[in-house]
């Protein structure tokens, strides 16, 4: 829910452990740890233009079957709001209270910040069949931990192979952002901030959850696989949107089957179809339906680099 894949990436510097650290005594209670961070700027925003983000995340793995860890996200400056500079980097790298009105507005404004907590598990008595996971976001808390009624989630399981069918793997999931408490009406809780009005975006689009602001939904995926690099892949997603944000509500309901094939052993066809049905009072009356499919031919060239692999 920090960092996904639904919007494009960013040009940033990054500091990552690959492999994992021990520390002296802490990993003799905690287990291993990995770190992770990156800095860059953000586009597509006007109000205010070109602001910066950041973000540090930690994990440890105190057993084989158990991993947990913490991340925050960071934006920051921007035009006619803030300097970029390494003193306001860290005012909000170290700021773990809550902003006056009249702060948030300053040139002390500590930026837009948005907290993460994980962990995945293997459940006892099926651990090489099934893992259980969660991943938890909140705005403006230390952690998703300290504030659980105003945090959203997603929790999924993961069964990895059916018994007498190993080839054939299920993800599920269930994701939420409309908390239980008022201050989550009219999407005013999630990925949104008051200075940094295009929120927690990248070019128009939520580099956070799919589910975006204020809504709820699933999604389910059986996977046979083939060989290493080939499957066949069925696929439900489900999302609504309550009336208080979006007029009149929202419901999507989506199914797609995906195939991933190789042809030989320099070409590749990725192929899907999709069909949709859809409620959107507010663009469109009645319940609508859409069929889209795609397909996506790749040629690996061998390339010989000397005489003897020819």
């Amino acid at each position: 829910m920090a960092w996904s894949n639904n919007a494009e990436n960013i040009y940033s510097f990054r500091i990552n452990r690959v492999e994992p650290l021990r520390i002296p005594l802490v990993s003799r209670v905690l287990g291993p740890m990995r770190y992770d961070f990156f800095y860059g700027s953000l586009k597509g925003h006007s109000y205010p233009n070109h602001p910066w983000v950041h973000a540090e995340g930690f994990a440890f793995q105190p057993t084989h079957n158990l991993t947990f860890g913490f991340e925050r996200t960071l934006i920051f400056g921007g035009a006619g709001h803030e300097p970029v500079t390494l003193h306001t980097f860290l005012n909000g790298f170290f700021s773990i209270n809550d902003t006056t009105q009249t702060e948030k507005y300053s040139r002390n404004d500590p930026g837009a910040r948005f907290s993460n907590f994980n962990l995945s598990y293997r459940l006892p008595f099926v651990r090489n069949y099934l893992t259980f996971y969660m991943d938890s976001t909140t705005h403006d808390d230390v952690t998703p931990i300290s504030a659980p009624r105003r945090s959203p989630f997603r929790t999924g399981l993961y069964l990895s192979q059916f018994p007498k069918l190993p080839k054939l793997d299920m993800r599920v999931e269930a994701v939420s952002t409309d908390c239980s408490t008022h201050i989550c009406s009219f999407g005013r809780a999630n990925y949104i901030e008051t200075v940094q009005r295009q929120g927690y975006t990248n070019k128009g689009l939520i580099f956070g959850d799919w589910i975006g602001r204020e809504a709820k939904g699933g999604q389910a995926w059986l996977t046979y696989h083939l060989s290493g690099n080939e499957w066949v892949e069925l696929a439900y997603l489900n999302k609504k949107t309550p009336w208080d944000f979006i007029p009149g509500g929202t419901t999507q309901n989506q199914f797609k089957v995906s195939v991933m094939k190789r042809l030989g052993p320099d070409v590749e066809l990725n192929g899907w179809l999709q069909y949709e049905r859809w409620k959107a009072p507010f663009y469109k009356p009645g319940l609508q339906s859409d069929t889209v499919g795609a397909f996506q031919v790749t040629w690996y060239p061998q390339l010989h680099t000397s005489p003897a692999q020819r």
